[in-house]
């Protein structure tokens, strides 16, 4: 059986459990002792298992953080343990300490001390190559099988349910992916994780993970082994790709995906490909072109007769009709939000109040703009989503409601939660509203700082702006300019593209300016 190139060998996990006890028991000749008699106690521990309970404890090393007992039963079920005994043989590893078992609602979840997963992963080197391979290979299995299940619920009311039970075994899917990824045998399994999660990814704000994942699966050979699978996963990396990776890949990887699904006659695929073609023009700032393809999408799917399908797809095509046909666009809105009333998607209701809140805002409609958050927010809390787009469209609404305070608070929220996550794009959104408000209030110079921390912060996606936000910056940097005058301006604008990330939340929470930006 092959072994994953990612999995450790018998010396290196033995070198780094020794390196576990010493940072437990730091460096100095007490602690050396202390160290040995961890390691003594642990052994003894071992020692006292029967020969079950110890391959059992190897086994159940391949997960990471917690698991329940149906995937242990799953992952450790085999070649010398019955499915049937592993409840009892954990209970008794439970007993002996070597288990932690946590209250989880109704049932339970066990995890593994760190000390203690490296001594059993060590153990099951020890055992061979095959041993921890095949622990592996079940592991991945069974996640894969876990996404697949989970994925038809993703799309219904109960998706947030769902996405709580994944939420819980986001580092086991890691894992999973990871292992199926490093495994020239795990070529399908890759692809099938992929398109499972795919919507679990866009809900935690994961993409580029995921498509970091997924993507080198596709150029294998063994993808084309199964068309529609890989058509499937093409158009998912396409999705996750599209907004927080990179447009032109994704563009290039929709386009394929709608070229293999044509000759297949799956109406789902071919549907899914052409809207997210249509949804990618639109980032790339090419709305015409999205057109065409959108429409089919649309046509394609009424056809269908499946809201789910229907609802994601007007959101996408809408992203590029309500720019070029405003007056077309309020009776699509219409109709695909009565879509994701009838199918519960939250998800897409999500995304859909929040398109709606800014043609609104587009248009100048500004109680329209305002009556769409609650709906996107409520939409959001439901599966767990963080309110990143409901915070930036709350604060354009605030400023051109004559709120500023209002809207600087909204748009510091969004701050928080894009650095908290690490999020360049969230900032890139996030900042441009901040320095609207500071060129509102006469703050120059601030302003012209806080636009270009806003531009570095979207150069790296190669996007260009969004409508919206296009709009209101032109506004702000042409009062900049004409305020500072274009040497000062440039200085001002450069140096906010160079701040540091520590420097940049000081400036955007309105901390005095320093003075080589004053200069």
């Amino acid at each position: 059986m092959h072994r994953s190139a990612t999995a450790p060998t018998a010396t290196a996990l033995h070198d780094r459990l020794g390196q576990r006890f010493r940072l437990l028991t730091g460096g100095s000749r007490t602690a050396l002792a202390r160290q040995q008699t961890l390691r003594a106690t642990v052994e003894w521990s071992y020692s006292l298992l029967n020969g079950a309970e110890q391959l059992l404890l190897g086994r159940l090393s391949v997960f990471a953080e917690g698991f329940g007992l149906d995937a242990a039963e799953a992952v450790c079920g085999f070649a010398g343990i019955e499915t049937v005994d592993v409840a009892g043989l954990l209970g008794s590893l439970v007993d002996k300490s070597l288990v932690v078992a946590e209250p989880a609602g109704a049932s339970l979840r066990y995890r593994l001390l760190e000390t203690i997963r490296q001594f059993a992963a060590g153990k099951l080197a020890e055992a061979g190559r095959d041993q921890t391979a095949a622990a592996l290979t079940a592991h991945c299995r069974h996640y894969v099988s876990a996404a697949e299940t989970a994925a038809p619920h993703l799309t219904g009311p109960d998706q947030g349910g769902w996405l709580a039970r994944l939420d819980a075994d986001q580092a086991n899917l890691r894992r999973a992916a990871g292992h199926a990824v490093g495994d020239p045998d795990g070529t399908a399994e890759a692809l099938r994780l992929g398109v499972a999660l795919r919507r679990y990814w866009r809900a935690r704000s994961g993409e580029g993970e995921a498509f970091a994942l997924l993507r080198p699966a596709l150029d294998r050979s063994e993808a084309r082994s199964d068309p529609e699978l890989l058509g499937t996963a093409v158009v998912s990396a396409a999705v996750l790709a599209a907004r927080r990776v990179d447009t032109a890949i994704a563009r290039q990887l929709s386009e394929h995906a709608v070229t293999l699904a044509r000759p297949l006659a799956v109406s789902r695929l071919l549907i899914e490909s052409l809207a997210a073609l249509s949804y990618v023009c639109y980032l790339a700032g090419e709305p015409e072109q999205g057109l065409p393809p959108g429409r089919e999408a649309v046509e394609r799917a009424r056809q269908l007769g499946d809201d789910v399908l229907l609802g994601e797809s007007l959101t996408q095509y809408l992203l590029c009709d309500a720019l070029i046909d405003p007056a077309d666009a309020g009776p699509l809105f219409t109709e695909a939000i009565a879509c994701t009333q009838r199918s519960g998607d939250h998800l897409v209701a999500y995304y859909l109040n929040g398109h709606a809140c800014v043609h609104a805002l587009r248009a100048g409609d500004i109680p329209t703009a305002r009556a769409y958050l609650p709906r996107a927010a409520q939409a959001g809390q439901a599966i767990g989503v963080k309110a990143l787009g409901v915070s930036i469209n709350m604060g354009w609404v605030r400023r051109q409601d004559n709120d500023p305070d209002g809207a600087r608070s909204s748009f510091n929220e969004a701050l928080r939660i894009s650095r908290r996550d690490g999020d360049r794009f969230g900032i890139a959104y996030a900042s441009p509203g901040l320095a609207c408000l500071a060129a509102d209030t006469g703050d120059w110079h601030r302003a012209a700082v806080l636009h270009g921390l806003a531009q570095a912060s979207l150069d790296p996606t190669e996007q260009p702006w969004e409508e919206l936000e296009a709009g209101y910056r032109r506004d702000s940097l042409d009062q900049v300019r004409a305020h500072l005058g274009q040497e000062q301006f440039d200085r001002a604008h450069a140096r906010g593209m160079a701040l540091s990330s520590g420097e940049a939340l000081d400036l955007a929470s309105g901390k005095a300016l320093p003075a080589d930006l004053l200069v």
